[in-house]
């Protein structure tokens, strides 16, 4: 099955960049399969590797922040090597790094969030904050970025 067949929702400028920017090098999930895990299964660990700033506006709900430019193997410690890891970012570029720095650090289940939290919440799916409300922010990285989330989704830009 291909990246189209498994995400449809995906919006075609995300796709389009995914398939110029993705290597292919870690396995993807559809942000409905990983909601659907999120709803019934609990033993799924969530990682964010976009940068903390961006993490303080909002995650994925159980998302464990580990960091992009600074991320280090210390912050996965408490995580079994053969546990269901998800990564995500704003689309799936950095996450892919980061799921590479897994699987090559003996992590044998790690996936990458397709479209990444972009997608999640261009679906309307469920984004929290810092003190764990509900929330419709979201950092869209840049002005070149911001412009594949949907209106609705109140972006914020830091830089």
């Amino acid at each position: 099955m291909n990246v189209t067949q498994l995400c449809p929702q995906v919006s075609v400028k995300i796709d389009q960049a995914l398939k110029k920017m993705l290597k292919g090098s870690v396995p993807v999930i559809s942000t409905d399969m990983l909601a659907d895990l999120m709803c019934c299964e609990s033993n799924w660990f969530i990682l964010d590797s976009r940068e903390f700033t961006e993490f303080e506006i909002s995650h994925l709900p159980d998302a464990q922040w580990v960091g992009y430019s600074d991320y280090s193997v210390l912050r996965v410690l408490g995580i079994p090597k053969d546990a269901n890891v998800v990564v995500y970012c704003s689309i799936g570029v950095r996450s892919e790094n980061i799921g590479e720095k897994l699987l090559a650090s003996g992590f044998t289940n790690v996936r990458n969030l397709y479209g990444g939290i972009f997608v999640w919440a261009n679906e309307h799916k469920r984004l929290i904050e810092q003190n764990q409300k509900a929330t419709l922010a979201l950092h869209g990285y840049d002005r070149n970025w911001a412009k594949l989330l949907d209106h609705h989704v109140d972006c914020i830009l830091t830089k």
